[in-house]
């Protein structure tokens, strides 16, 4: 607790403050430089809450005024990805504690990473009074966790949460791919003679006659019915030319000739992206149809709100000739803070889970 900024300070006051302890104190205790009131290293870009105490010489109570036993950085324009070490250079390890501070209208979001990594290697306590925004990232890719806002590696810090701390929504996923089909086409076939199999489909060659891969279409034009025997219709035709002359018989031998095809099981839809940090929530789409007798592709799941985990996706639809694909699973959540755990104080929004 800092320091009144004017009125009666006492010793009492001072020894609470900077020492610790009951035992008596004087001033030579209080300078700044020595093992009760910190000088910053050279890379520290915090602020010595006690700054204003002298090194040496004289030194009143006066000087006190305002003043805590702690490093201070305060965030006053929005920024991504902060590393708390950062903030406090060689003094991260040091046994003094620390303070961040996060103005009301500022934004710090995770753009790939924690918005605020607090890593590992911290000594003596770090409080966190947040009155901004701290965002995760949202997850942007198929079944991709949203990232969280905080994630703490060591034990000893606070946050005083007056503003919002928010995970990242989990993306959604794409739908399973419907099954695939199969289905027949039948073309009657008609056959001249075995030796020399002329041949015509009116279905694949579309009304010609073909000899050895030939196509002939005049040979179309001169077909006649003369009678019916041995269960199939006996035809004559003429080459090319005339329809009195070079007439010959053909012999249907069947009824249809019958051809399978495949078709393929339609898409799964897309996936939405969960909200985050520069990233609003979006839906799935629905899935594509599927070919003759397969089945149509299962819909995408929505992106998921902040801190929120993603639903899974649609299960392909079968089709006559194979399974359609199962779901997909949706993203995980976010959290407002991962890791060890945290003193949270809130009076502001959270989203997500609170180690």
């Amino acid at each position: 607790m800092a320091i009144a900024a004017s009125g009666a300070v006492s010793f009492s006051d001072l020894r609470t403050e900077f020492v610790g302890g009951s035992s008596a104190i004087s001033f030579s205790d209080l300078y700044r430089g020595g093992s009760n009131i910190l000088s910053k290293a050279g890379d520290n870009p915090a602020v010595n809450m006690a700054a204003s105490v002298p090194t040496s010489g004289l030194i009143d109570m006066q000087d006190f005024y305002s003043t805590a036993k702690a490093f201070k950085n305060t965030i006053s324009s929005s920024t991504t990805n902060v590393d708390a070490d950062a903030l406090f250079g060689d003094d991260y390890d040091v046994a003094y504690p620390k303070i961040i501070d996060i103005n009301s209208g500022v934004t710090i979001g995770g753009s790939g990473d924690e918005a605020i990594d607090i890593p590992s290697g911290l000594a003596s306590t770090l409080t966190i009074n947040n009155a901004g925004t701290v965002i995760g990232f949202g997850g942007a890719s198929a079944g991709a966790a949203g990232g969280s806002a905080i994630n703490c590696a060591v034990s000893g810090v606070t946050i005083n949460n007056s503003g919002q701390i928010s995970g990242g929504g989990g993306a959604g996923n794409v739908g399973g791919a419907g099954g695939n089909g199969s289905y027949t086409t039948s073309s009657i076939v008609y056959i001249y003679n075995t030796s020399n199999r002329w041949v015509w489909d009116g279905e694949a060659n579309n009304g010609y006659v073909t000899y050895n891969g030939s196509n002939y279409s005049s040979w179309y034009g001169y077909f006649s019915q003369t009678y019916t025997s041995n269960g199939g219709g006996i035809y004559r035709g003429s080459l090319a030319g005339s329809a009195n002359g070079g007439h010959t018989a053909f012999y249907r031998l069947g009824q249809s000739q019958s051809t399978t095809h495949s078709s393929t099981g339609g898409s799964g839809g897309s996936f939405g992206v969960g909200a985050g940090y520069n990233q609003s929530a979006t839906n799935g789409g629905s899935g594509a149809a599927g070919g003759t007798n397969a089945g149509a592709g299962g819909a995408g799941s929505n992106g998921a709100a902040l801190g929120t985990a993603a639903a899974n996706s649609t299960a392909g639809a079968n089709g006559n000739a194979s399974n359609g694909a199962a779901s997909n699973a949706g993203g995980a959540a976010g959290a407002a803070v991962a890791g060890q755990s945290v003193s949270m104080n809130n009076t502001g929004t959270l989203h997500g889970a609170v180690a």
